[in-house]
Parts: structure tokens; sequence; C-alpha cells
């Protein structure tokens, strides 16, 4: 690949195995012959690196900040996953948990400048600012949630808040269409709630050429979905129905790449420190290359 695939990793709601799903599948990827790099962006509690079964590194993106290193790259440190590098955030740091629009940018335009074939950006949890600007830097995102419903309503809130905040910042300085962008982020949920495709109707009229630029945005998006800690076929079905859902309100499709299992092996893994994909776990390992095989089809 000449330049890498950047894929986030996000979900909303805490808990629901954003890390874990990151270090498996990219000890997935390296499975397939890929090299890849991880990012924790969870700047206000940084914990990939016990996923991947190392102590946090010396250097982090706080030191970047600070004008420690001059490029990004130099952060980067090799895991025990082979072929891997990670790039950690700060979580002993507060002042990095809110970062100012500069700091925001160096890090993203950093990111751009890393090699790999796929680089994974683990984001924080909740909808919040740098969460969802972290999510709309990026045209490929992975969205993971169990089945839960609060987990599934925290996903899609996650969804609307990242395509609401990028489609705000396609237009700095155009306060009459932000304000119909986050007016529409305020309406009421439910099933007479408006869709994305209401709100562009009424922009239509008004302003066609900001409507193509919106829905050109959309269409550049590649969003997928992964089911974690996965019990039984209803639990599938219903991750399925929530991509319907998604579609229909956001106007952008979320397609369904896989799950996995819910197992006593993966809290094995994390107490021996380490994804479970590389300690050799058959149905861990099953899962997360049928996921990393459908995401190389699809993230292109």
């Amino acid at each position: 690949m000449s330049e890498p695939v950047i894929i986030s990793v996000g979900g909303g709601k805490g808990g629901v195995g954003k890390s874990t799903v990151s270090s498996n599948l990219g000890a997935a990827f390296v499975r397939s012959g890929y090299s890849v790099g991880y990012i924790d962006a969870d700047l206000g509690g940084a914990n990939l690196h016990t996923c991947l079964g190392m102590k946090r590194p010396a250097a982090t993106l706080q030191n970047f900040l600070a004008g420690e290193f001059k490029s990004l790259a130099e952060v980067a440190v090799p895991t025990p996953v082979p072929k891997t590098w990670l790039i950690s955030g700060a979580g002993e740091f507060l002042e990095l948990a809110n970062p100012n629009f500069g700091q925001k940018q160096k890090i993203l335009n950093g990111i751009k400048t890393l090699e790999a074939d796929y680089i994974l950006v683990d984001l924080g949890a909740g909808s919040h600012s740098i969460v969802s600007d972290f999510f709309a830097a990026f045209p490929h995102n992975i969205t993971v949630t169990d089945c839960l419903p609060t987990s599934i309503e925290n996903a899609y809130g996650f969804l609307k808040s990242g395509l609401l905040r990028g489609l705000v910042r396609l237009f700095p300085g155009r306060n009459d269409i932000q304000t119909l962008i986050k007016a529409y982020s305020s309406s009421a949920s439910g099933k007479n709630a408006p869709t994305l495709d209401n709100m562009f109707e009424q922009l239509e009229t008004k302003c066609p050429g900001e409507v193509k630029t919106m829905r050109e945005w959309l269409e550049s998006r590649r969003l997928f979905l992964v089911l974690n800690m996965v019990r039984g076929q209803g639990e599938i079905m219903v991750g399925e129905g929530f991509t319907g859902i998604v579609q229909k309100y956001l106007s952008v499709p979320l397609r369904y790449i896989g799950y996995s299992i819910y197992t006593p092996a993966i809290r094995t893994s994390l107490q021996k420190l380490g994804p479970a994909v590389v300690q050799n776990d058959p149905q861990m390992a099953e899962c997360y290359d049928a996921i990393s095989r459908n995401l190389i089809k699809l993230a292109k």
C-alpha cells in the first residue's frame, strides 16, 4: 500500500470493548501479512498498551504536543505483536483530555504522515468534540457495540455526533448552515424524528451547492459495525437491525463486518496482557480473521 488505511475505532459507551477489538483486529491484520500502527486517542484515559501486553510507553502524545519530538513517528514504540507499533495517549495528564484546536490538528496532521499498511485509532468513550473530531477526520470508522439497548443507543449517538461534526466543519464561518445542522442534532428522537435527508430537503432550495458538498462527504464515509461479546444468534440480529436505523436516519450505510463471541478467554487474555488472537485462542482468532478479511475487502 502506498498510503496507510487509517481507521478510527469508537462506539460511544465505555466498556463495550473498543480497545480489545482494536488490539485483536490489528493482530489479525498481521496474521494476513500487513503491518499495523496503533494510536491510543483516548487522551484522558489511555489503556491500549495494556491490551497489547506492554507497559505504558515513556513517550506519549503529551510529549509530542509539548514539542519534545519533531515528528509523531518518534513517539511510536514497537509492541509485543510483530510488525506493529503503538503511539500512546497520556492517561496521567488530564490537561490532554480536552486539547485545543491547534493541538488536535497537530495530532491529526501527524497521523497522516505515519507509515503502516493499517493504522487503528482507538477513540475515547463518549460523543464529545474531541472524539467526534477524530471520527470525522478519517473516512474509515469501526463502531463497536455489544447488544445491550444502552450500548446500541450510545453507538447511534456516537455516529450521529461524529457525522454532524464532520458536516459542520465543511463550512467554517457559515453560521447559517451550521445553525441548521446543529438544530438537526438537537431534534427529538423516536419513530417520527427527522432524518438527515429531511434536513437536506429543507436546505436544497436555499443552498443546493452546499447540500451537494454534504452528500458527497457522506458518500465518502466507510462505516463498519463490529458486535462485541455476542452470546447468540439473536444478538447478531439486533446488530443487523441497528444498521437499518443508521441508514434510515443518518442517510449513510453502516456495513456489518462481523462479531466477537463472548468467551472467558478474553478475560484470560487481558489478565495475561495481550490480544487473544496472538495467544492462539482458536475461537477469537476465527472471529477476528473473518472481521479483518471483510474489512480488507471493503476499506478501499
